[in-house]
């Protein structure tokens, strides 16, 4: 067997073994999810997927705009994903982060990738990172991260618990839960399909929850 062969297999074996769904070649529906801090809502975010002719084009859009206090929650990103025969092959990002620009672009060949932007050092490094970009399930797979904001990296290390449920409003739905440590915590929810059901996390001493809303 040759050596891409080799690694398709590979893949094929571990998405069998755990369940995950690999970003698809072909547009899909929108994922679309209401951002809330201590239970309030403050904001949304939408993922979006369209042919292009370099690939599939993920589109996310996030955005809250909330004060408490003396602490502002002023959050504006755009990041536009590229994926190739479900290979991520770029990132772009626009980011305004309580007023504070950001921006980078980061290309791919393979494991590795070159990144640099407005705020954001020039990084090259051949490690597989992938920007944290939670809407895949695929992401799970990581332990080399990257953040959208200011492409600063981190190390994770991501555990899988027991498969069960998730309860969003009046419905339930089933759910396999990660829980992320390390230079990030995050706890992660993702339905059947491999998308993005529910994650949670703190900010600012907050908890801060974003809930997919566009299920039946």
């Amino acid at each position: 067997m040759s050596e891409p062969n080799k690694r398709l297999y590979a893949l094929g074996l571990i998405m069998a073994i755990t369940g995950l769904v690999p970003v698809s070649s072909h547009a899909e529906e929108p994922l679309n999810y209401k951002v809330f801090k201590d239970g309030e809502p403050i904001g949304f975010e939408t993922v979006t997927f369209t042919e292009s002719p370099d690939g599939l084009a993920v589109d996310v859009t996030t955005q809250t705009d909330v004060r408490v206090l003396f602490l502002t929650f002023q959050y504006h990103h755009k990041r536009r994903e590229i994926w190739r025969d479900g290979n991520l092959v770029s990132v772009s990002t626009e980011t305004s982060d309580d007023g504070t620009p950001y921006a980078f672009l980061a290309e791919y060949d393979g494991d590795c990738y070159e990144l640099a932007g407005q705020n954001t050092p020039r990084r090259e490094a051949c490690n597989g990172a992938w920007p944290l970009t939670l809407w895949s399930e695929q992401v799970t797979t990581k332990d080399h991260l990257y953040s959208v904001i200011d492409a600063t990296p981190h190390t994770v290390r991501i555990d899988k618990t027991e498969n069960g449920t998730l309860t969003l409003g009046d419905e339930t739905y089933p759910a396999r839960h990660y829980i992320m440590s390390g230079d990030v915590s995050r706890d992660l929810w993702y339905g059947e399909d491999g998308k993005l059901l529910k994650t949670s996390f703190k900010r600012k001493g907050y908890d801060i929850d974003f809930i997919r809303v566009d299920l039946p």
